[in-house]
């Protein structure tokens, strides 16, 4: 799971005016189908004016707004069969985990957000296929490119802000400006005070996404396996590789366990009905050592009038 929050910058990464642009731009791959904390299938016309008119004393040149990606991996997209449902309550607790990794005690609900699922993706000059010339630039990327983008509102929701001062649950004087890229970090003295660690948002949607769907997630998926490995030192990224080398032999056994199951229980199907209670009296591990009453061959008892000769002779 990737959770990028791109930086400003100009053309659509620009955040200081209307949202519009970017709004009208995500629009490219299916109209409409915008959602929520609370509601689903919001015109994007709606979602420009929503955004554009929840800000307060901010200046000018000040960001208006945020971009928040998330993007699922392929296995995880596997996981939960893409399934659009599963995605949007994924998204809507992601953005939870936004709201409370700035340490000011507010919930989504305290957000204005809305999201979009998209399913395709293009390559781009970022891309090393580009870059090096294997791929042209604005092509299909193959697989399942799922992901999703949030546009949220930097300062925190008026229409609840004032709700709640009327009722004398707040005493601020103004509502919260979030900033995402702020520099602070859990600020405890100061005119600023919380801030926003991105990355332990990062490793909270991962957690986030794990519980809500029970993914067993590999080491080597993890936002702390890349991020050691990215900039860790090389005494810790050779622990981490000793790490995920012991888990992925323990997965591969669990692997070849779960598969043989299946395989030892369609043989004892093709077996003859005689034979199947002898295979199920011998457990495996006895059977590997000595050969059990059914794995022995059999006798063959003496003739009949044999035995009454010998009878004659003892006589």
């Amino acid at each position: 799971m990737v959770a990028k929050i791109p930086s400003s910058g100009k053309g659509l990464s620009q955040r200081s005016g209307s949202s519009g642009g970017l709004v009208a731009y995500l629009e490219k791959e299916v109209q409409g189908q915008w959602f929520s904390f609370d509601r689903e299938d919001v015109p994007a016309a709606e979602v420009t004016q929503t955004l554009d008119r929840n800000k307060r004393n901010l200046n000018r040149d000040a960001d208006k707004y945020y971009q928040v990606i998330l993007a699922p991996s392929q296995a995880e997209l596997r996981h939960i069969g893409s399934d659009p449902e599963k995605l949007r309550d994924y998204t809507r607790a992601a953005m939870e985990q936004y709201a409370a990794n700035f340490g000011k005690g507010i919930e989504g609900r305290d957000l204005v957000y809305f999201a979009k699922v998209e399913h395709e993706r293009t390559t781009g000059p970022a891309d090393r296929a580009v870059q090096v010339g294997d791929v042209a630039r604005g092509q299909a990327k193959p697989g399942d490119q799922t992901h999703i983008h949030v546009l949220v509102s930097r300062t925190e929701n008026l229409a609840r802000y004032n709700e709640r001062k009327q009722a004398g649950e707040l005493d601020r004087k103004n509502p919260y400006h979030l900033s995402p890229l702020t520099n602070h970090k859990d600020t405890q003295r100061g005119v600023v005070m919380g801030g926003f660690e991105r990355k332990q948002y990062s490793e909270r949607v991962e957690q986030a996404f794990d519980q809500a769907f029970a993914y067993e997630r590999p080491l080597t998926e993890t936002f702390r396996y890349a991020h050691i490995m990215q900039h860790g030192t090389p005494e810790q990224c050779a622990a981490l590789l000793v790490q995920a080398s012991r888990e992925q032999q323990a997965a591969q056994q669990r692997q070849v366990v779960q598969q043989a199951a299946p395989e030892q229980q369609a043989a004892v199907q093709q077996l003859t009905p005689e034979q199947r209670p002898a295979l199920a009296v011998a457990a495996p591990a006895q059977a590997a050592q000595e050969p059990g009453p059914a794995q022995q061959p059999a006798v063959p008892e003496p003739p009949a009038p044999e035995q009454r000769r010998v009878r004659g002779l003892r006589r």
